[in-house]
């Protein structure tokens, strides 16, 4: 397959029509997501240039681009799928991966395995200096064969140092952690993980004022 100097595929006129739609926008500040083809390979197009130009400019170009280092860091991980970069300032073109997405499965009919694939995938992310902030059931992919990918890194944080990631990004890389436990415990049935010490404390702030800020957002 022919790539472009930016390392995504190229596209002829015929490949660049739009796509079937994966997962339309909750509100104006979300992007378009689109099952496209990219010279005969099936990609999906994250896409903010449907936005007003104050979401384009203050979080849609921004998210993306962080999105794409994300996929240029972890180029290689398995269960992590490819990234072929920006296609202007406002799409993202990544690999298309078919499956489900863990959310849409009942409990106590997931095969254990499945999450310890993602602690492994969690694991490599980490030892490449990134904290993916977001892992939750919606941003996970189980594929036919029981393969698990991880999506969704707009939210990602980069260690300055891999190796002495600093406080800051340590404590997402502790959350992302205890999600994937509290994911583990929720389809098992297992019991509820305690987060402990200090990140238990910011834990269950962070928490309570989610929980606040929500029902504030409803009335």
């Amino acid at each position: 397959m022919s790539v472009s100097c930016d390392g995504q595929p190229e596209k002829t006129d015929e490949q660049a029509k739009p796509g079937c739609e994966i997962k339309p926008p909750r509100n104006r500040t979300k992007a378009l997501v689109t099952k496209s083809m990219r010279n005969g390979r099936v990609v999906v197009v994250k896409d903010f240039s449907r936005c007003s130009a104050l979401i384009k400019m203050v979080y849609g170009r921004p998210s993306l681009r962080r999105e794409a280092r994300v996929y240029t860091a972890l180029q290689g991980i398995a269960g992590i799928p490819e990234g072929f970069g920006l296609e202007g300032r406002d799409r993202l073109v990544v690999e298309y991966i078919p499956g489900r997405l863990l959310v849409s499965f009942k409990r106590s009919r997931i095969d254990p395995r499945v999450f310890d694939q993602v602690d492994e995938i969690v694991t490599l992310v980490h030892e490449r200096g990134v904290a993916l902030v977001d892992l939750h059931a919606s941003n996970i992919i189980i594929t036919e064969t029981g393969e698990v990918f991880l999506i969704d890194f707009a939210n990602a944080l980069f260690a300055r140092d891999k190796c002495w990631p600093g406080i800051f990004v340590r404590f997402f890389m502790k959350l992302d952690r205890h999600a994937a436990k509290r994911m583990r415990a929720r389809y098992l049935r297992l019991p509820r993980p305690e987060a402990p010490g200090l990140f238990g404390i910011l834990y269950r702030f962070g928490r309570g004022l989610k929980a606040v800020l929500g029902k504030v957002k409803k009335h």
